[in-house]
């Protein structure tokens, strides 16, 4: 898969790690950076229902390619799903604490000697869901993505947002009905009113609910790519670049 970007900058490094936290535990994830010794944004990328998959890796590796040092932490634990039943079995099962892991990775990363300290979360399906929460939780961060992420449990929180919002849905979104967007668009608003937050909503012609994990055509590969582009846009103005030297 290639979102065939315009602009690719940086040759990077991949690969999982297992990251040791304050408390002994260690944090399953996948990395990918640029090559280059400089600091960099960072972004903990945070999967869907069907777990750490290769659409979410290839996805860490455009962002690092663009200049942004990625985390993608595994909130099942290495389980792939390739059913929504199995996929809904994992929801489940991690649900209690796939936060934290999400919590955890964003401070970590906010404290990695590779990153600039600005750091935003981005998030597909389940995972923007999670994008939506630490928006509204966890001050440390610059910004939050969400692809498809479902706004219903945090309605009436959104006025509470610390940072700006980013939300993608598609025309056709068959599981979040058009009044929830709606209500979603309001709250922004709202938010943007009292805390001069700017906070944007992106409705994709032609798109269903899937982000990123069909490209079987140009058409489909063209809205990726201009997806990609709005979400780059939105990132660089809340987030710190790194100094533009030692380019590839």
């Amino acid at each position: 898969m290639s979102f065939d970007m315009k602009h690719v900058e940086y040759d990077i490094e991949v690969g999982y790690i297992d990251v040791v936290l304050p408390t002994g535990r260690c944090l399953p994830a996948y990395w990918a950076y640029p090559k280059l010794g400089q600091q960099f944004p960072g972004i903990v990328l945070i999967h869907d229902w069907w777990g750490l998959t290769n659409v979410i890796r290839r996805m860490a590796d455009r962002f690092a390619e663009m200049g942004y040092y990625v985390i993608a932490p595994d909130l099942f634990e290495g389980q792939i799903a390739n059913t929504p039943q199995l996929a809904m079995d994992l929801v489940q099962t991690y649900q209690d604490k796939a936060f934290s892991v999400v919590n955890d990775a964003l401070h970590v990363l906010e404290g990695h000697h590779r990153c600039n300290r600005s750091v935003a979360a981005v998030g597909v399906g389940m995972g923007g869901s999670f994008a939506f929460e630490a928006a509204i939780t966890v001050p440390q961060i610059e910004a939050a993505v969400a692809y498809a992420g479902f706004p219903q449990r945090y309605l009436g929180r959104f006025k509470d947002a610390h940072v700006p919002i980013c939300a993608f849905y598609g025309a056709y979104e068959q599981y979040i009905q058009p009044k929830i967007i709606k209500q979603l668009r309001a709250e922004l608003l709202q938010s943007t009113t009292k805390n001069g937050l700017g906070h944007q909503i992106h409705i994709v012609p032609n798109h269903g609910h899937a982000f990123f994990d069909d490209l079987d055509n140009e058409e489909v590969r063209h809205r990726h790519r201009q997806i990609m582009s709005d979400t780059f846009e939105f990132l660089e103005l809340y987030l710190e670049r790194p100094t533009r030297t030692g380019k590839k």
